[in-house]
């Protein structure tokens, strides 16, 4: 054998099974019935807002969390960049609304924080916009500022949306966009451990009037051209509290406190143009 260059060496596998194999059941896992479904509107985005709702929400359609795990959207998600499918469209940047890479992804990170919310999830970590974005106030018919106080942001990896699964189930998510009425329907799927979910909103309080106009000159721009890049937004603070009970006893209860900046309209001219007030004088 090995004078004549032949050698054999037995190989030993170690199989170790996933937790979750390919014929288990949804019972067997203890996912029965649909626990909550939130959704969330997002009329008048433009088609790269649209794109990157839907390959945002994608990601997390069909996805199983264990009992006990804490879920981290960010892990779940992975990179927001072009080569993902994503498309530029607006991303608020400190204090400024710019465009950038992923821009409509907060539309998802916002619903999935309502659901684990109303289903009475412990959360925790979520982070709000600097400013009251109209999406995330919209309703199936119009608006409605109660929901003020309801959004989260991310910005991966240092800004995430975190909740704990601490049911004995596994939990099973499901998305669904709908282009037509232009909605994202988030839904958990488990097995209801006797939990309900009180909430109270102040709404939007100490409320500020948006400041002045700004106008910013861009050499891009032709003369007499003015482009709308940024939306007033009424400065505001919200508290929303929510108790969740289990079986009729109070399970436990927490608070999330947003502040909300007072946002300007501002406006971008080409060189040359006529403007109200020029509030860069030196551009």
């Amino acid at each position: 054998g090995v004078a004549a260059g032949q050698q054999s060496i037995p190989l030993v596998f170690n199989f170790t099974d996933p937790d979750i194999t390919n014929d288990v059941t949804a019972e067997e896992l203890g996912i029965t019935e649909l626990i909550y479904a939130e959704t969330s509107y997002f009329r008048g985005s433009t088609t790269a807002r649209i794109q990157n709702i839907t390959i945002a929400s994608s990601q997390f359609h069909g996805l199983l969390i264990p009992p006990g795990a804490t879920f981290s959207m960010a892990q779940a998600m992975g990179d927001i960049s072009l080569d993902n499918g994503y498309a530029e469209a607006l991303i608020i940047d400190g204090d400024r609304t710019i465009r950038g890479v992923g821009g409509g992804v907060c539309q998802v990170s916002s619903t999935l924080f309502r659901t684990a919310f109303f289903s009475g999830f412990p959360i925790l970590e979520r982070h709000a916009h600097s400013y009251r974005v109209g999406y995330y106030e919209q309703t199936s018919t119009g608006h409605n500022s109660n929901l003020a106080g309801m959004d989260a942001t991310v910005f991966f990896p240092l800004v995430d949306l975190v909740f704990v699964n601490d049911t004995p189930y596994w939990l099973l998510m499901e998305t669904y966009i709908n282009t037509s009425n232009y909605s994202l329907t988030w839904k958990f799927y488990s097995t209801s451990d006797g939990r309900t979910v009180d909430w109270s909103t102040t709404g939007p309080v100490d409320t500020v009037a948006p400041p002045d106009d700004v106008y910013n000159l861009n050499p891009d721009l032709a003369q007499g051209e003015i482009v709308q890049v940024d939306y007033a937004a009424e400065g505001a603070n919200v508290t929303v509290d929510r108790t969740v009970y289990r079986n009729g006893s109070v399970y436990f209860s927490d608070s999330f406190y947003t502040h909300y900046s007072a946002w300007a309209n501002v406006y971008e001219f080409g060189p040359g143009t006529d403007v109200p007030y020029q509030s860069n004088p030196s551009e």
